[in-house]
């Protein structure tokens, strides 16, 4: 059981240091998934600033979680 709460940890870890540290290409990112499809080209998309802020704050929350689930 511990060492699937260190696997959780870790990935919680990764994926919020990346949205914490970088918000804006990991939105940017997203946004770009998001305008497959679109008439809009993937390189002409930018993400809104409330997106950004999202995103650093949710990046911010899942990196606690991680570090919660590492000492758990």
């Amino acid at each position: 059981m511990t060492e699937h709460l260190f696997v959780v940890g870790v990935g919680f870890l990764a994926i919020g240091l990346s949205g914490a540290v970088k918000p804006y290409q990991v939105t940017r990112f997203l946004e770009q998934l998001d305008a497959i499809g679109s008439k809009t080209s993937w390189d002409e998309v930018e993400p809104a600033d409330w997106n950004v802020t999202l995103t650093r704050f949710g990046g911010i929350f899942m990196t606690a979680l991680g570090v919660a689930y590492l000492f758990a």
